[in-house]
């Protein structure tokens, strides 16, 4: 642990936000910070911890970063429900960012997003021109209908041995045929805002165009668990012609699930996400980041092991 130190921080108005700031050790930190926030619910730390594990991976190599909790999830107190979701997750964002610059002196950031964080990290990229660069893991999808057929096909044949079918069936049932009500109910002020799926093209189409416009770097992650095929940006559909997907990084996660369980699956992520992210940090120099990884041992596997909040 002595190659980075870990802050625990409030923030935000009233300092009703919560996060972990971790940054390297020693001299040499790159000029670019990182930000990693929520997937869906779920607390800072991740999926089975993967945002502690990337945060000290990236300090290893001297990338300082933040995990935090919006607004209303995790340990962050509620926000106002006045404004809608995606402006109070930019104004967490943005005060995230206010907090690292204030801090550290750092005015540039990439932002790792998963799941429903990708809409967020793209809503604080289109915002603040801060943002330089964004990771996206199982975000937006718009695949066509081959895509969607043979997606229905391969779950339709592996689903009766997959350990959680007899579970997922009588739920199914029960919520289909019998019309019984779960009582799974989304969070008050999270989630619960819908929009048409035309609706959520033209927005992502817009928003893509705007970031590649101010040359935003982005990488685009899909995991095996829930997108099963992919042969040419299938998640993509028509958008993988568009002028913003060209220089793009893309990349389908065959041996990834969506909450990364498996170690193979979180050393791939971290491998994919970690180097992205740092040379994003450390810009094109081969010579800075080749440095910036020895010293960190890029002959070590990526840490998968439990560490602090």
């Amino acid at each position: 642990m002595n190659e980075m130190t870990q802050s625990p921080v409030r923030f935000g108005q009233g300092e009703s936000l919560v996060g972990m700031l971790t940054t390297p050790a020693g001299q040499g930190a790159a000029a670019v910070g990182c930000l990693m926030l929520n997937m869906g619910a779920n607390h800072r730390v991740g999926p089975r911890r993967i945002n502690v594990k990337l945060a000290h991976l990236l300090a290893a190599r001297g990338v300082s970063s933040l995990r935090l909790d919006l607004g209303g999830v995790g340990d962050s107190d509620a926000a106002d429900a006045s404004s809608d979701l995606r402006t109070r997750a930019v104004q967490d964002l943005r005060a995230a960012m206010d907090l690292i610059e204030n801090r550290l002196g750092i005015r540039q950031f990439v932002i790792v997003g998963m799941c429903s964080g990708a809409e967020h990290a793209m809503s604080a990229g289109a915002a603040d021109t801060r943002v330089i660069g964004i990771s996206m893991f199982d975000g937006f999808a718009f695949p066509e209908r081959r895509t969607r057929w043979e997606r229905t096909v391969r779950r339709a044949l592996a689903a009766p041995v997959h350990p959680s079918f007899a579970g997922k069936a009588l739920r199914w049932v029960k919520r289909r045929v019998l019309r019984i009500q779960t009582g799974n109910k989304p969070l008050p002020g999270f989630f619960t805002e819908e929009s048409s799926p035309e609706a959520t093209a033209n927005w992502f189409a817009a928003t893509m165009k705007q970031l590649a416009e101010r040359k935003v770097a982005m990488q685009l992650l899909y995991s095996g668990s829930l997108h099963v095929c992919d042969y040419d940006r299938d998640q993509l559909g028509a958008f993988r012609h568009a002028p913003f997907a060209q220089s793009l990084q893309y990349e389908f996660m065959r041996e990834v699930d969506h909450t990364v369980c498996t170690e193979k699956g979180q050393q791939l992520f971290l491998q994919s996400v970690g180097d992205w992210v740092a040379e994003r940090c450390f810009g094109a120099s081969t010579e800075r980041r080749s440095a910036s990884r020895a010293a960190a041992g890029a002959g070590r596997a990526m840490p998968t092991t439990l560490a602090a909040p």
